[in-house]
């Protein structure tokens, strides 16, 4: 293999004589130079090919002096590339697509709005929107049966019956809830509900009143009332509840008049 430092060396010493050509295997410069050595051109020419080969880089030199060094050199860069370049960065993960879930069913907003107002114990307003709610679906247990709730707050007594039913036909079947609901507390304790729960959770239908019913003048006051005795416990009872406070005395009024009527 030609050394790039010793044909430096040989062209500044002996390049008139063509001694660093016939190293390098170019023989007919060489000769070349030796036939023309008397005119001083191959010495000046000489210089500056050692000039050259001393500041030349080894890749370029051994490109063009040492082409099978060179080869064999390229070769080995390629496969130490090759082997410790590592594997091939990982690929990312293929996401495959997943369909979104099925909307639920939407609630009407006037039932949205009635919650809120449930909640903040805005009962009015929120039996208003109860009931708006009701005229887009009337076919709504839950709705039905928070309006019998709201009733019962308010204490009257027939259309918490009349809602409670509703909810019932409409498919509402948490009997536990109906017996422990704080706010079915007042309509619990009333006898209607005492009827509507005995008739299986439906409301007695009620009778038109015959003639021996009504007093032969229209009018005119009984002169006696005949109390039974289960009558009379279900008029403590109602006084019973009004002294605990769960009965108002309009409501005690109108709870007794409707038992004494029946």
């Amino acid at each position: 293999m030609k050394n790039k430092t010793t044909a430096g060396i040989f062209a500044l010493v002996f390049g008139g004589l063509g001694v660093h050509r016939f190293y390098l295997g170019q023989k007919g410069l060489g000769i070349l130079y030796l036939l023309f050595v008397w005119t001083f051109i191959p010495t000046i020419i000489a210089m500056i090919d050692g000039i050259v080969f001393l500041t030349q880089d080894d890749q370029k030199f051994n490109r063009k002096y040492n082409p099978e060094f060179w080869a064999a050199q390229q070769h080995q860069q390629y496969q130490h590339q090759y082997e410790y370049a590592g594997p091939p960065p990982p690929q990312p993960p293929r996401q495959e697509y997943v369909a979104p879930p099925p909307a639920g069913p939407r609630k009407d907003p006037f039932q949205l709005t009635a919650d809120q107002y449930y909640a903040n114990y805005q009962f009015d307003e929120a039996i208003r929107d109860y009931r708006r709610s009701l005229n887009v679906d009337p076919r709504q247990p839950e709705v039905h049966f928070k309006l019998a709730c709201l009733y019962s707050i308010h204490e009257e007594t027939d259309t918490a019956l009349y809602h409670l039913s509703q909810a019932l036909e409409h498919g509402y079947y948490d009997f536990d809830e109906m017996e422990r609901h704080d706010h079915l507390a007042f309509l619990r304790s009333t006898p209607d509900y005492a009827a509507f729960k005995s008739n299986g959770y439906r409301k007695p239908a009620t009778r038109p009143r015959s003639d021996a019913d009504i007093v032969s003048e229209p009018g005119a006051a009984p002169d006696t009332l005949e109390l039974s005795d289960d009558l009379i416990t279900q008029i403590e009872r109602l006084a019973k509840l009004k002294e605990e406070g769960i009965l108002s005395d309009a409501a005690f009024q109108r709870e007794k008049e409707k038992l004494l009527r029946s």
